[in-house]
C-alpha cells in the first residue's frame, strides 16, 4: 500500500490551518465584520476566564460546549493581545485548526483505502479548497470542527466495514461523543450509525481480503454481535447526551434546559411565526419536503458520484449503499422535523453535512472498485463540479444570505460598529459604574470593553438577583437591546415588559445608541428622574451615530 511521508500530512495541515486563518483574520480583525455565533461562542468562553464571576458553568448550558473550551486556550493571551476576543480571533483559529485537521484526515483516508498517493492530496485539496467549504474553516463557527468529527467518524466506519478492528470502532465512538459536544445534529447522526451497525453485521461481510471472515451464525447470535458493537461504538456519546442533561439539571435546574430554556433555540425561533413561508411549512410535510429537497440539492453532487461508480462498476445491489444513505438523510431528517414544528430557519448551511458525510465515504467507495483513470475522474471532476456549483450558491444572496455576507463583509462591519461604540462609552464615561446586561445580546459590547469586569452579566450568580431588585443591589444603568423578533427576549424585557421603550418607575433613558442599545440610569430620588430625563435628551440628540 502506498503511503504519504508524514512532512506531506504536516504540510496539508499546515497550508490550510494557514490559508484558513489569514482569510478569517483579515475579515474578522482587519475589516471588522464577524458572524454572530462566532463572537457568542467566544463569549461564552470568555466569560469562564475574564468576567466579574468567572467560573466554568459561565460557559453556558444551550449552545454545546466543546468549541468554546477549545477557545478557552486561545483566549489565555487576551491581555497582551485583546482581538482574541474584541474580533472573535480565538474562533477563527478554532475553526482554522479544525479545516487543517479535516484536510489531513481525509488524505490519510485515501491512503488507508489503498488509493494513489497523488489522489489522496488532490482529493484532500479538492474538499478543503471548496470556496464555500473553506469559508468555515476562517469564519469561527461551530460547524469546522463539527465537519471534523463527522468525517473521522464516517471513515472509521467505513474501514471497520472492509476491516472489522476493533481499532475503527473505538476512533468512530470517541469522534461521534466529540460530534455531540460540538452540535446537536450528532444525535441524528449517531441514531443512523446504530441502524447502520445493524445492517453491516447482518448482510455485509467484511472486504479486507486479509480478514478471515465469520462463519454465518444464527439470526441470535448476530444480534449479540450488534450489541456487543453498539456498546463500544456508542456508549461515549450516549454518556456525553446523559451528562449533558445532569449538567443541566444539577446547575441550571431544568434537565432539558438546553431545548426549552429561554435562550434555546426554540425560544430564538418564536419569531417564525411571523415568516408565512415558515408558517406554511408547520403540518405541512409536502412543503417541508420540497424545502429540504432544494436544500440539500446543491450538495448531493458526491453522492452522485457515488451512484455513478457502482453503475459504471456494476455493483449497484449493494448493501452499503444503505448504510451511506442512512448518513446522509439522517441530518436533514431532523431539519424536516424542525421545519414541522416551526423551530428552525432553515438556513443554508444546516443542510451543509451531507456534503462532508459523502466525501468522507469515498475513500471506501473507490477502494471496492478497479483503480482506474475513469473512477478516479468521476470522483474528482464532482467535487470540481460540487465547487462550482456551491460557489454560484455563496455568490447568491437569496440561496445562502447568511454566508454571503462574508463576502459583503464591510458592508455589515459597518452595522457591527455601534457595540464597539457603546463599550468605548461604557469604558471612559461610566468608568466605576455598575452596569447590568443580558450577556445572550451584549457579547460583543462585553467583548470589545476593556473593562468587562464592571458588568454584572447573566452568568453572574448575583444576576438574577440583581435584576429583580437593581435599586438596592447598587446597580448604577442597565444596557438594554431593542427587541429583535428573530431573538429570544433578553432577561430585563422578559423581566419588565416594555423596558427598552419605556423603561421602568425606577429607571431613566440615559442614552441611546444608533436605534438599538439604550442605557438606562436606575434612579433613587426624585431629583435624578429630571436629571437623567434631561441628560437622556441632549445626549441622544448630539451623539454621533445616535438617533
Amino acid at each position: 500500500m502506498a503511503k504519504l511521508h508524514r512532512s506531506i500530512y504536516w504540510m496539508l495541515f499546515l497550508l490550510l490551518f494557514g490559508m484558513e486563518f489569514a482569510a478569517g483574520y483579515y475579515v474578522s480583525h482587519v475589516i471588522g465584520y464577524v458572524h454572530s455565533d462566532t463572537m457568542s461562542r467566544v463569549a461564552n468562553a470568555f466569560y469562564v476566564l475574564y468576567s466579574r464571576d468567572p467560573h466554568l458553568a459561565a460557559i453556558g448550558f444551550v449552545w454545546n460546549p466543546l468549541p468554546s473550551l477549545i477557545e478557552l486556550v486561545f483566549l489565555l493571551p487576551y491581555r497582551w493581545f485583546p482581538a482574541l476576543a474584541s474580533s472573535a480571533l480565538a474562533g477563527v483559529l478554532m475553526s482554522s485548526l479544525f479545516a487543517g485537521m479535516t484536510a489531513v484526515t481525509l488524505a490519510r483516508a485515501a491512503v488507508q483505502f489503498g488509493l494513489s498517493r497523488w489522489f489522496a492530496v488532490l482529493f484532500s485539496l479538492a474538499f478543503s479548497c471548496n470556496p464555500f467549504m473553506f469559508l468555515f474553516g476562517a469564519n469561527g463557527l461551530s460547524d469546522a470542527p463539527f465537519i471534523f468529527f463527522t468525517m473521522y467518524a464516517v471513515v472509521h466506519l467505513s474501514l471497520w466495514v472492509r476491516s472489522r478492528r476493533v481499532g475503527s470502532l473505538i476512533k468512530l465512538s470517541f469522534a461521534l461523543a466529540m460530534a455531540f459536544w460540538t452540535r446537536y445534529e450528532a444525535v441524528p447522526f449517531g441514531a443512523a450509525v446504530a441502524l447502520g451497525i445493524i445492517l453491516i453485521v447482518m448482510l455485509i461481510p467484511p472486504s479486507d481480503p486479509d480478514i478471515e471472515p465469520l462463519p454465518r451464525r444464527n439470526f441470535a447470535f448476530r444480534w449479540f454481535q450488534i450489541e456487543g458493537t453498539w456498546a463500544l461504538a456508542l456508549s461515549p456519546v450516549i454518556y456525553s447526551g446523559l451528562l449533558w442533561i445532569w449538567f443541566n439539571a444539577l446547575i441550571m435546574g431544568d434537565p432539558l434546559y438546553f431545548l426549552r430554556g429561554e435562550y434555546s433555540n426554540v425560544a430564538q425561533a418564536e419569531g417564525l411565526a411571523n415568516e408565512q413561508q415558515f408558517v406554511e411549512m408547520i403540518g405541512n410535510p409536502l412543503l417541508g419536503l420540497l424545502f429540504v429537497a432544494k436544500k440539500t440539492a446543491y450538495y448531493s453532487i458526491p453522492l452522485a458520484s457515488v451512484l455513478l461508480l457502482r453503475l459504471w462498476n456494476r455493483r449497484f445491489f449493494v448493501w452499503d449503499l444503505i448504510v451511506l444513505l442512512f448518513l446522509f438523510v439522517s441530518i436533514l431528517a431532523l431539519q424536516f422535523l424542525m421545519l414541522m414544528k416551526g423551530s428552525s430557519y432553515g438556513w443554508f448551511r444546516y443542510f451543509m453535512y451531507v456534503f462532508p458525510i459523502t466525501v468522507a465515504w469515498l475513500p471506501y467507495e473507490l477502494s471496492r472498485v478497479k483503480r482506474s483513470v475513469i473512477n478516479y475522474a468521476i470522483v474528482l471532476v464532482g467535487m470540481a463540479m460540487s465547487a462550482v456549483i456551491l460557489t454560484q450558491a455563496l455568490l447568491d444572496p437569496v440561496i445562502a444570505p447568511d454566508e454571503n455576507k462574508f463576502l459583503h463583509a464591510r458592508q455589515y462591519a459597518a452595522s457591527q460598529q455601534i457595540e464597539k461604540e457603546v463599550a468605548r462609552y461604557l469604558d471612559t464615561e461610566l468608568s466605576g459604574q455598575q452596569i447590568l446586561m443580558d450577556s445572550y445580546s451584549a457579547y460583543s459590547v462585553i467583548l470589545n470593553s476593556r473593562h468587562p469586569e464592571k458588568f454584572l452579566i447573566t452568568s453572574d450568580l448575583e444576576f438574577a438577583d440583581a435584576l429583580k431588585e437593581p435599586v438596592e443591589s447598587g446597580i448604577d444603568y442597565i444596557l438594554s437591546p431593542k427587541p429583535d423578533k428573530s431573538s429570544a427576549k433578553s432577561a430585563e424585557e422578559r423581566t419588565y415588559p416594555g423596558f427598552y421603550e419605556h423603561g421602568t418607575s425606577w429607571a431613566v433613558l440615559d442614552k441611546e445608541f444608533g436605534g438599538k442599545w439604550r442605557l438606562y440610569k436606575v434612579i433613587r430620588t426624585p431629583k435624578e428622574v429630571n436629571a437623567g430625563g434631561t441628560n437622556a435628551a441632549r445626549n441622544i440628540d448630539r451623539h454621533s451615530g445616535v438617533q
